[in-house]
């Protein structure tokens, strides 16, 4: 597992335009190019920024690429993805540490 790729891949995507534009026409093509597992690749198509942060990913990068790519941009939605409960989604966090 490569925490810093996963960090290039999620920089990228959160503030490069045309890696954003590459990512919508052909997510799996986009990724091709970094190398990542199946495993990191299924993390960032399937938007589990649960498992990158588990990874030690950085948590304002999931947020980033979370609120630029996922396909609904919720922060209540990303928060429960990370675990919330229903506390802690109605605060801000980019990470829940502690949070099974």
């Amino acid at each position: 597992m490569s925490r810093n790729v996963l960090e290039r891949v999620l920089w990228q995507l959160s503030v490069e335009r045309p890696a954003k534009e590459r990512f919508r026409e052909d997510p799996e093509g986009f990724l091709s190019r970094f190398d990542l597992t199946d495993e990191e690749k299924a993390m960032v198509l399937n938007f589990d920024v649960k498992a990158m942060q588990e990874l030690g990913v950085n948590a304002m990068l999931t947020m980033g690429f979370w609120q630029e790519m996922a396909p609904n941009r919720s922060m209540r939605l990303y928060k429960e993805k990370l675990g919330a409960t229903d506390e802690q989604t109605a605060g801000f966090s980019a990470a829940l540490k502690g949070s099974n």
